[in-house]
């Protein structure tokens, strides 16, 4: 058991190195762009941003699953470079579909969708274009991800994030080009990477791709749509709907908020990244369930005190980063939005039984159902208590995702993650942040103490609840110092 979990340690810490310099990039970026972007520009790339997702969505059709799932099931190399041939070619297609479409919509739909359109006539079919492009670096990064070829993705991943961001800011700040700076620089970049990538792994596609292979990847994939479209909802529409129905300014403000949640991205995506193939790759084991539970209980720990450190210096953080004061009212809105995205990473860990047995339609009516909640609450509350609506919605709506895939799961795959200790740690949690924003906002003195209570409380709160004990702690001290030997 600890051989694997050291596994997907090992596996999340190199993915979690390469989404370092990536966000740290990101961090970077902010300054730069808040003092060459307005508030209202700002809001106008995000909402530019919002687009580019839902419509990378229906190019990939949840193929990148898909072919997670089919990679560990294919009997050979040349059945598992068919499955990659598809997962990348058919994306591809469907993506410059969407650029022939674009082009003949760009300027009207520009003037629609921006309150000040000027300069934007090609902005969305550049947009579109780079998902062409964004669609083979992942998809090809997945293959080198799901072979252990973590240098190959470390430098890809960073190559084309990195790159594209630095290109970017040449665009934005000499050539004074704004928004449509952003995008020609994550069109020249990641088009170079895309290139080099089809080139280094022109060996592995395959001259034709069996129906099967692509009706696989369909089937397991297709179904998660609806699920995906939803996750956008809960989203990437939040912007959108601050923007159009407060200001956009808010807008920007909670543009710039998203991004710095984004850091639990650090912990999430890389466990992501790691988890879709070594879960599926375990899933024969006979400690399969114990391996499931105890990463489970640990990654809602790990990622709650992350959130919690992120929130005790988020002011001053953002204050010096954006540095300008229009945006510095987004502080306070961060750990929610982090929150939100550890509940929809922890989804995958207790419903993993529904990936393992093909049961990827329930998932899909989950989604469905969240997305309805969050739409109605947000237009409920937006209007009244502006971002503090949006936000609160994203920790019911991911609260009841969580719950929903928990006991679906259960009903095909069961297993004791103890969550009736989860439920009880995760509450408790929701109302110390409560709290530390609450003082926070009141600029009460000395934080600090109160920070330090907010940890020992919470410390102490992961064993009185049951959440680990003697025997889980244990199991991590065994894991630990299975490590430290390692490295001795």
């Amino acid at each position: 058991m600890f051989a694997k979990i050291k596994q997907l340690f090992s596996d999340s810490t190199a993915f979690a190195l390469a989404l370092m310099g990536n966000k740290i990039v990101a961090f970077l970026l902010v300054p730069v762009y808040t003092r060459y972007l307005d508030p209202s520009r700002f809001g106008d790339w995000g909402l530019t941003n919002t687009i580019g997702i839902v419509v990378t969505y229906f190019c990939v059709l949840g193929t990148d699953t898909a072919f997670a799932f089919y990679f560990f099931e294919s009997r050979d190399k040349q059945e598992r470079d068919s499955y990659f041939t598809a997962a990348v070619f058919f994306p591809v297609v469907i993506s410059l579909g969407f650029v022939l479409i674009t082009s003949l919509i760009s300027a009207p739909a520009a003037g629609l969708l921006f309150e000040d359109p000027e300069g934007y006539t090609h902005l969305l079919t550049l947009t579109i274009l780079t998902i062409v492009f964004n669609v083979i670096i992942q998809q090809t990064l997945a293959y080198a991800r799901f072979e252990r070829q973590v240098k190959t993705f470390m430098i890809g991943t960073m190559s084309f994030v990195i790159g594209s961001s630095l290109a970017s800011v040449w665009f934005v700040v000499f050539g004074k080009m704004g928004v449509m700076g952003i995008v020609y620089g994550q069109l020249i970049t990641q088009s170079i990477v895309a290139l080099v990538l089809l080139f280094g792994y022109r060996k592995h596609f395959t001259w034709q791709v069996k129906k099967k292979h692509l009706r696989n990847l369909l089937s397991y994939g297709v179904p998660l749509l609806p699920a995906l479209l939803a996750f956008w909802i809960m989203n990437a529409v939040s912007q959108p709907i601050i923007y159009y129905l407060v200001s956009s300014e808010e807008g920007g403000i909670f543009g710039l908020a998203v991004r710095f949640a984004s850091v639990i991205a650090l912990i999430t995506a890389a466990f992501q990244h790691a988890w879709r193939p070594f879960s599926v790759s375990i899933k024969d084991r006979e400690d399969a369930k114990q391996i499931y539970s105890l990463l489970g209980r640990g990654f809602l720990v790990l990622g709650t005190f992350f959130i919690m450190l992120l929130s005790f210096l988020i002011e001053p953080v953002i204050k010096f980063v954006a540095g300008n004061p229009d945006f510095y009212a987004a502080y306070p809105y961060v750990w929610m939005l982090a929150l939100g995205t550890l509940l929809n990473t922890i989804h995958l860990i207790v419903g993993v039984g529904l990936f393992v047995q093909k049961k990827t339609k329930t998932i899909s009516k989950t989604f469905i159902i969240a997305a309805v909640i969050y739409l109605i609450g947000n237009f409920a509350l937006v209007p009244f208590i502006q971002i503090w609506g949006t936000v609160s919605m994203t920790v019911v709506t991911y609260l009841y995702v969580f719950l929903s895939i928990y006991l679906k799961g259960q009903k095909v795959y069961k297993i004791n993650f103890r969550i009736r200790s989860m439920l009880i740690y995760l509450f408790l949690f929701i109302f110390v942040m409560a709290f530390i924003t609450w003082i926070q906002l009141n600029n009460w003195s000395h934080l600090w103490i109160y920070y330090i209570c907010a940890v020992f409380l919470m410390s102490s709160a992961a064993l009185l609840t049951g959440l680990f004990n003697a025997k889980s702690l244990s199991q991590l001290r065994r894991f630990i110092n299975l490590r430290r030997n390692e490295g001795a």
